[in-house]
């Protein structure tokens, strides 16, 4: 079996069980049959109607602004809109600046123009990575290493029982929110560039990671999961710095960038990606599950998991991957992005020809 059926099986799956999460089909059909579909349509209009109104919004946004300390509201997630929508922008307006570069640094006659043209592509995606990882890292970096739940192992006091503590009307820095917020819009243009442009061999992977990603931020965002879901943030926005440093440069002749980010992305992934995520992030929670059950449900609960349990598996596949290329180095002396799989472009336009 090619990984690529794993990945879409797991896709389906991810869509299937969120769909169950967010409105059960047995529920749907128990609503039909007993003819209360429609009072429950309306009154969940109603609800929206209620949260969006703008008395409401105006009321939502002052406590916002007001305040140091917030709770999650539901009218909190128009940032996430507007977040998406800057992003949009940035991303235009670096295009302006990397498309000259990647034409003039990527070779011309390494590639076919398909596949270089898809280089080049990938360059201008990166080197906005590149920027926009940074920063974000460094706000990320500010709002939580002077919080008591942040690991020590990345320099906090390390009291993971604080992810919790006064939970479900726990009260968050508006500074974390604004991180939320940030990264959830990036989420968003990522998924949508995803699906607009030409489906890459490496579409379900990227697409699987970036599914579970949107569903986590915004319904931790929801269930007020701040604390412990921008420190999974956190490990994935510094761990993507690097990684868009080494795929900026990989297709270049700056072979010492690539080779000394690459050397600095593989040892954050594994300490980030996999031991704090894990250890710091993924435990804790199933540790606090008894907890949560009354609140969310057995099965939001086991749903949550999962989708944790799914990031953490594509993390240890990437970082697999990554050691595969640090061998083909060692062994080649050539520097080579075997993550976004152009050999298979590659070979299918030959079979092509």
């Amino acid at each position: 079996m090619k990984l690529d059926t794993v990945f879409m099986f797991l896709v389906v799956v991810v869509i299937v069980f969120t769909v169950e999460q967010i409105c059960p089909l047995h529920e749907l059909h128990r609503k039909l049959q007993n003819g209360t579909l429609v009072p429950w349509v309306k009154s969940t209009l109603r609800k929206l109607c209620s949260h969006f109104c703008f008395k409401s919004i105006k009321r939502d946004m002052e406590i916002f602004y007001r305040e140091k300390y917030i709770v999650p509201k539901p009218c909190y997630f128009l940032f996430f809109i507007v977040s998406g929508c800057l992003t949009l922008g940035a991303k235009w307006l670096m295009h302006r600046v990397s498309q000259p570069l990647g034409e003039r640094w990527i070779p011309r006659k390494k590639w076919s123009e398909r596949i270089r043209k898809i280089k080049v592509a990938r360059f201008n995606l990166m080197f906005f990575n590149l920027f926009y990882f940074t920063l974000i890292s460094a706000l990320g970096f500010v709002a939580l290493s002077r919080q008591t739940f942040f690991p020590h192992e990345m320099g906090g006091q390390g009291k993971l029982s604080d992810y919790f503590a006064g939970y479900p009307k726990q009260k968050t820095s508006h500074l974390i929110h604004v991180y939320y917020f940030l990264n959830g819009g990036y989420l968003l243009t990522s998924v949508y560039s995803l699906l607009m442009v030409e489906k890459l061999p490496d579409f379900y992977e990227n697409f699987l990671q970036h599914l579970c990603a949107v569903i986590l931020v915004y319904f931790s965002y929801g269930q007020n999961f701040l604390r412990v879901g921008s420190i999974i943030m956190l490990c994935h926005d510094i761990c993507e710095v690097f990684s868009s440093a080494c795929r900026v440069f990989v297709d270049t002749r700056h072979k010492a960038v690539t080779v000394s980010s690459f050397c600095i992305l593989f040892s954050s992934w594994g300490f980030l990606r996999l031991y704090i995520f894990a250890k710091r992030c993924i435990l804790p929670v199933h540790r606090n599950l008894h907890m949560l059950k009354p609140l969310i449900g057995y099965e939001a609960c086991v749903w949550l998991i999962f989708l944790l349990l799914v990031i953490l598996l594509m993390n240890a596949y990437w970082f697999v991957l990554m050691g595969k290329m640090f061998i083909h180095f060692v062994a080649s002396g050539q520097t080579e992005d075997i993550l976004t799989r152009v050999d298979e472009l590659q070979e299918g336009d030959k079979k092509t020809k």
